[in-house]
């Protein structure tokens, strides 16, 4: 079973991802420079309060001036390798000495350590050149131990801040996304609700196009989908109209024949001692009959290629299939041999399939030769230009047609002259030429030219002719 989606959830989906794809970025951007520009800072006061002692020549005072700085929980100085103060906070931790490194003079190191109470923090070591009055100068040693405990609470708020401001930045936009995701698509909910009371209004009366309401905003995408609405009802309502006139003329057709055999029958049986209806009963019923059976079997042909027809391409001569054809429609033509005029400029075979040309030809010629001033020459030209080969049946007709006319020959049962109709042709064979031709990608086209002429042109692409 196909999984139903929502296009609303998935622009709303798709527009949280890609804006909290770049706010994560953001945020992971300032979350790391703030964190650094934090511990920075935490290091450049050590530096600067530690560079404070540079002018004080006397150690004692250097230590003093440290221990009144409760921000240094530990520390201790170094003298070369002799330890000559300790602060009083590792009085506590006796053997417990702290981090001591010979650095080069008025040089720094800060590392990460772990303080003697357990404690994460950073050792900042210094090198030092003392100069006491009237004495040598001397290199000292300086180790402090800060806490990084309150940096860390800092740093962890200003995460949780970042963190709570990125869930709250994500709801914010969620709920911005929804309201112009459903703003954005009120058109189509609109184009929707217009639709059902289309749908409503239709069952009250026939309409047959699909309007907006007054006052209503037009968009480009809706308008598109509005006119294709309209062509498929415009296109819906001639299918509907031409197979209700397809029903009323089949139906028509069938019933005239029925209609014979049933009074014939009658007639019969009331008077079956007359020799004259007996006579030809038999021969009457058998012709009706067989006119039933063409009528069936060409509705059943038109039907056939209405909707699938099978395709097999193979290699044609065009005069072989042509006097097949001619061979065929002998019985019912006797001059059809002196009537058609064959111009074939091909210089080689035709790929097609041989039931579909044939069945073309055949209806085309047989339109030709019944519709056409008796005697009169039909025309069978066979050209073969850059593209398509085209094949032109033409004929002089003695009927005028209008240009509406010759529109609606295609139509099944369609046809002009009824008084015609009741004998032998039953308006479907231009309808199965035209079938066909759908379904193999001809191009049929039926035209009257200015000196009376009826022509019937089929194109047939040469990318159709192949192999």
């Amino acid at each position: 079973m196909t999984q139903v989606r929502s296009i609303k959830k998935n622009l709303i989906n798709a527009i949280s991802a890609v804006f909290g794809f770049f706010i994560i970025i953001v945020f992971t951007f300032v979350d790391v420079s703030v964190d650094n520009w934090v511990q920075e800072q935490f290091e450049l006061e050590i530096q600067e309060q530690a560079g404070q002692f540079k002018t004080i020549t006397n150690i004692q005072a250097f230590a003093d001036a440290i221990s009144s700085d409760k921000d240094y929980a530990y520390y201790q100085i170094w003298k070369n390798d002799d330890v000559i103060y300790r602060s009083a906070s590792l009085s506590d931790y006796p053997n417990i000495n702290l981090l001591h490194k010979k650095l080069p003079l008025n040089s720094y190191q800060i590392v990460d350590i772990t303080l003697p109470n357990r404690e994460v923090g950073k050792a900042f070591l210094y090198s030092y050149l003392a100069k006491p009055k009237d004495q040598k100068p001397t290199p000292i040693y300086l180790t402090i131990y800060a806490s990084t405990t309150g940096l860390n609470k800092v740093t962890g708020i200003l995460d949780i801040l970042l963190i709570g401001s990125f869930l709250l930045s994500m709801i914010i936009m969620r709920v911005v996304a929804r309201a112009i995701v459903n703003k954005g698509l009120n058109p189509l909910v609109n184009l929707n609700d217009q639709i059902k009371l289309f749908n409503y209004q239709k069952q009250q009366r026939q309409n047959h196009s699909f309007t907006f309401e007054e006052n209503t905003p037009s968009y480009i995408e809706v308008d598109l989908i509005r006119n294709e609405l309209n062509n498929f009802l415009e296109t819906n309502r001639k299918m509907v109209d031409n197979e209700k006139r397809i029903t009323s003329d089949i139906a028509h057709e069938i019933k005239t024949p029925i209609a014979e055999i049933i009074t014939l029958t009658e007639v019969h049986q009331r008077f079956p001692d007359d020799e004259r209806l007996a006579k030809t009963f038999t021969s009457d019923i058998l012709q009706i009959s067989n006119r039933m059976k063409v009528i069936v079997e060409n509705l059943l042909l038109l039907q056939r290629t209405s909707h699938s027809l099978s395709i097999y391409k193979e290699p044609i001569e065009i005069t072989t299939l042509l006097s097949s054809v001619i061979h065929d429609l002998n019985f019912k033509y006797d001059d059809i041999k002196q009537r058609v005029v064959l111009n074939n400029t091909l210089q080689q075979p035709i790929i097609a399939d041989e039931f579909c040309l044939k069945t073309i030809i055949t209806n085309l010629l047989d339109n030709a030769l019944f519709y056409s001033v008796p005697s009169s020459a039909i025309n069978i030209a066979i050209n073969d230009d850059a593209k398509n080969v085209v094949f032109a049946i033409t004929n002089t007709s003695p009927i005028n047609y209008s240009e509406t006319e010759v529109n609606k020959l295609v139509q099944p049962l369609f046809q002009h002259d009824d008084s015609r109709s009741n004998n032998d042709r039953y308006g479907l064979g231009l309808s199965i030429v035209d079938n066909i031709c759908k379904i193999n990608e001809y191009e049929l086209s039926i035209s009257q030219l200015a000196n009376g002429e009826f022509q019937v042109l089929v194109r047939v692409p040469k990318k159709n002719c192949r192999e």
